[in-house]
């Protein structure tokens, strides 16, 4: 036998969650997702990219029962953070403050102590660390609608927060009613996307995607894509930025423990290129931007440096082209010196070109020679 939730009993565990700091909880049945035919067919045309985990324990993703024999329910929660009114910054807004898995992760635990003593249920704690497929549930149970974007849209909250879930041994009685679709005829967030990641309304080619690229792509960013990087460092908030649900004040409410941190919201490209190991590993010690390590973050710092039209940045491109330990390092700061162009940029090239004996950097290096 399994415990029931009961509108009194959810009500409850509703109102510990808002003492704990979740601005909106939900429940949903774990079972069969109505949609999950969208993610098999998301999934076979390969818009996963590499994100390998998304094809693993798919079954589980379609259907939240089977992540543990006991699992009858989900309580989704959705905490807020901060997303300034009309800002585009090179990290994105999200991963300014300490690492938000850590910060959830220990008061969902608190909750679901709470909800073992008042159900005697068993529960398993969840952000983005299972198999689950968090847009989904919030929408079931009521947190919002899929926007165009591809994420959940809160009329109070719009799309600036995280997603944490708490898989319960009780059984759900009734669902809540879905939020209807507000977006309209709204295109703003497709239109917006400079490498236009979102192929239709909901569904995001993560190969396209500047957050994809810049956090999740562990080798060469494509060339074609790499000027639309801009000057974005880790992932992109383009898309939740024009979104009118954001735009209609700003959020900044969040945790204090995911308050933008100095050393990371003021980070710069330059500043990435002569960063050591040591010095990465105790400037992001906590911080989300660890996810991508040194390589990804340096590799990124020189595409941003290469579109930034400052020949300036030509001596440092050189530099790390020169004497970087890393190769994919290296190769997009060959291509960074190729995009900024120019009589010192030819040299840079050719000289590397006649050190370079890694085969990678070697073809980066031709590609940018041949790009002048």
């Amino acid at each position: 036998m399994h415990p029931t939730l009961p509108r009194a009993v959810r009500e409850k565990l509703s109102h510990r969650a808002a003492e704990l700091g979740f601005a909106r909880a939900g429940f949903v049945r774990a079972a069969p997702s109505p949609r999950g035919a969208v993610l098999d067919r998301w999934l076979e045309a390969g818009m996963q990219g590499e994100m390998g985990w998304m094809e693993q324990h798919a079954a589980i993703r379609k259907d939240a029962s089977l992540i543990e024999p006991w699992a009858r329910s989900v309580m989704v929660l959705a905490v807020p953070y901060a997303l300034p009114r009309a800002a585009d910054p090179v990290i994105s807004h999200y991963a300014q403050g300490d690492d938000y898995h850590d910060q959830i992760r220990l008061r969902l635990r608190a909750l679901g102590a709470f909800a073992e003593a008042e159900l005697g249920a068993r529960f398993r704690p969840a952000v983005d660390s299972a198999p689950l497929w968090e847009r989904d549930l919030a929408e079931r149970a009521g947190l919002g609608w899929l926007g165009k974007s591809g994420m959940v849209l809160h009329p109070d909250l719009g799309s600036a927060f995280f997603l944490a879930s708490l898989v319960l041994d009780a059984e759900l009685e009734e669902e809540a009613a879905p939020q209807p679709d507000r977006c309209g005829s709204c295109t703003r967030c497709m239109t917006a996307c400079p490498t236009g990641a979102i192929v239709a309304p909901g569904v995001v080619d993560a190969r396209r995607c500047i957050a994809y690229l810049t956090i999740e792509l562990r080798g060469p960013i494509p060339r074609p894509l790499r000027p639309a990087i801009g000057h974005r460092l880790f992932g992109c908030d383009i898309c939740q930025t024009v979104c009118p649900w954001n735009l209609r004040w700003e959020r900044a409410d969040s945790w204090p423990e995911l308050a933008p941190r100095a050393e990371v919201a003021e980070l710069t490209a330059r500043e990435l290129c002569t960063m050591t190991q040591e010095d990465f590993s105790l400037r992001f010690r906590g911080s989300p931007l660890k996810r991508t390590k040194r390589s990804g973050l340096v590799r990124n710092a020189a595409v941003v440096l290469g579109n930034s039209g400052d020949r300036g940045n030509l001596a440092l491109l050189g530099e790390t082209l020169h004497k970087h330990d890393e190769p994919l390092v290296r190769g997009h700061a060959a291509w960074a010196i190729g995009r900024l162009g120019g009589g010192s940029a030819a040299m840079l090239l050719e000289r590397a070109r006649a050190m370079e004996e890694d085969l990678y950097v070697r073809d980066e290096i031709a590609a940018a020679e041949a790009s002048r």
